[in-house]
């Protein structure tokens, strides 16, 4: 009787170590399908890397960030910005050199 439980233990930790292997080498192959894991780990990045814990915070509260400029409708914008290349493009009116606009109502 004392082998049957000795063996069935150890068959069962057998398999246990199998499992967490699989997991951990499936987690590593596709570590975006995971993220309930990694988010239960989430607190020991904290604690053993501060850093990359706070830049991670900030990265993601750039999603949830707006322009600050109103946007206009159609083509009469002002200023563009081109977020993927990081620049703007600021539109001025075209005014005559000698003789100065009225202002438009």
């Amino acid at each position: 009787m004392t082998y049957v439980v000795i063996g069935a233990v150890g068959v069962g930790g057998v398999l246990l170590l199998l499992l967490v292997i699989w997991s951990g080498q499936q987690m590593l192959r596709n570590p975006s399908s995971g993220s309930a894991g990694m988010d239960g780990l989430g607190g020991f990045a904290d604690v053993f890397d501060p850093g990359r814990a706070r830049a991670d915070q900030d990265l993601k509260s750039k999603d949830h960030e707006s322009e600050v400029m109103p946007s206009a409708e159609g083509k009469d914008r002002p200023a563009e910005i081109d977020h993927v290349t990081m620049k703007a493009t600021i539109r001025m009116p075209r005014v005559s050199p000698g003789r100065p606009q009225p202002p438009k109502d």
